[in-house]
């Protein structure tokens, strides 16, 4: 897609959703006397061989199983690796050894999307998203159907382990993608997999309603089961405080601090949930005490060194990377992620400790002290800010931009001054968060860098 042009309208509902037969709740959805004015129609497009293989992913997903033991590969991934050798001209005949296969990256999928179609795909079936490019230059990242639909699947694995389930129904709104951002898309959607029930990705933006109340009013009417987005969006719905109760928020995109996830659950009186997931394979892992949990059975995961092609022993740090999932249009091999964290296996699952979902930035004490972004993010972790970035000066002066509705620049001052020792000089900004953010996700940066 060129960068200059925008999403197009080109389907109509019917063939939006081939198998579903009743579309008024989407219609309800669209014309409510409160909805927003959206901007965007989507669909999953899914048929019937195409739900029977979601269907067929979400039982596989959702069983108690181990992934690998450390020093294993899955079973699975020998075939994966002999069917991308023979169809994926990206990989053409490297045969089936994970070890002669070379990382990939980005930039590889940029110059090359056309490489990494399997000769298989269904070019009818193409979906392509164009990334905002918030961590490097715009991407555009190709799908098909079934792969796009089985983030639901992936979701729900994720919510099995907090007891909770989603209705499908058609008379119910299922998820609610919450953003706030000066414009984005916006629509009303159903899911055939959930039995017709309404997905909605809104903007808190209040220009995108008719009235400023209608949001809430929007909102409480159609009571979404769960909710995604990222910290900054939620702390923003935080302040709008709409009656409606959500089974459970899951935040992406940007880290979620423990003052932030605090200050959700004591309101909405539900699990908030911190999911790690690329545009290029949706979603890895989510956060727990032991560290980010890994979602699918069907990604393989190993850790890099970040400069050469050398993998890394279990335990040590470097860079994720993956191999595997369901995307026909981009099966990964070895794909860098640009985060950084070490792996170990617990009975047969494996967590990614310590993660940072950036690129590695190390900050200097005025006297050169190396200082590690990780302890800023735990050192800040308790404090209700909904996302914040720092930026080093070439004079070693630190200036760091905080979102939250909550006056704690003094709080920060003292954390920053512990980890710096003392020995930093620092402006501090706190934003009140509002329903029109346009903020990126890069959280550090540097002139060293």
């Amino acid at each position: 897609m060129d960068e200059n042009s925008s999403p197009q309208i080109a389907l109509t509902d019917l063939e939006r959703f081939p198998l579903l037969h009743d579309l008024s709740f989407l219609n309800t959805l669209r014309q409510d006397e409160f909805a927003p004015k959206f901007n965007f129609k989507s669909g999953d497009r899914l048929n019937e061989n195409d739900l029977e293989k979601v269907t067929k992913y979400s039982t596989e997903q959702c069983k108690e199983k181990i992934f690998w033991e450390e020093g294993k590969k899955p079973l699975w991934l020998m075939e994966y690796l002999t069917w991308c050798s023979k169809t994926v001209p990206f990989y053409n005949k490297k045969g089936c050894k994970l070890e002669v296969y070379p990382t990939t990256s980005r930039a590889d999928i940029r110059e090359y999307p056309h490489f990494f179609v399997s000769n298989e795909a269904d070019l009818n079936k193409l979906l392509v998203y164009h990334t905002s490019g918030s961590t490097g230059p715009k991407l555009d990242v190709l799908f098909d159907a079934v792969s796009q639909a089985n983030w639901i699947p992936q979701i729900e694995s994720v919510l099995k382990d907090y007891k909770i389930t989603i209705d499908a129904d058609k008379n119910t709104t299922a998820i609610a993608l919450i953003c706030a951002q000066a414009k984005t898309l916006t629509f009303a959607s159903l899911s055939t997999y959930l039995k017709g029930a309404g997905i909605l990705k809104i903007n808190l933006n209040a220009s995108e309603w008719n009235k400023p109340e209608d949001s809430n009013k929007y909102l409480e009417k159609y009571n979404p089961q769960i909710l995604t987005g990222d910290p900054i969006a939620f702390m923003a719905l935080l302040d709008l405080k709409p009656n409606i109760t959500p089974r459970a928020l899951i935040s992406s995109a940007m880290e979620l601090t423990e003052g932030t996830k605090k200050q959700l659950e004591d309101y909405f009186k539900c699990p908030v949930i911190d999911v790690y997931s690329l545009t290029e394979c949706r979603n890895i892992a989510y956060a727990t005490k032991s560290g980010h949990k890994a979602i699918r059975s069907d990604l393989y995961l190993e850790i890099f060194d970040a400069n050469k092609d050398e993998l890394l022993p279990y335990g040590q740090r470097g860079e994720l990377v993956v191999t595997g999932g369901s995307n026909p249009f981009l099966p990964l091999i070895r794909y860098r992620t640009g985060d950084f964290c070490s792996l170990k296996i617990e009975k047969g699952v494996p967590f990614l400790v310590d993660l940072e979902a950036r690129n590695p930035i190390v900050f200097y004490s005025k006297s050169g002290i190396k200082i590690n972004t990780i302890d800023i993010s735990n050192g800040v972790s308790h404090l209700p800010l909904a996302g914040f970035k720092l930026h080093q000066t070439k004079d070693k002066s630190i200036t760091l931009t905080g979102y939250s509705n909550t006056e704690i620049t003094k709080e920060i001052t003292n954390v920053l001054n512990s980890i710096f020792n003392n020995d930093i000089e620092m402006s501090i900004a706190i934003k009140k968060i509002a329903q029109s953010n346009n903020i990126g996700k890069s959280q550090y940066s540097s002139d060293f860098f």
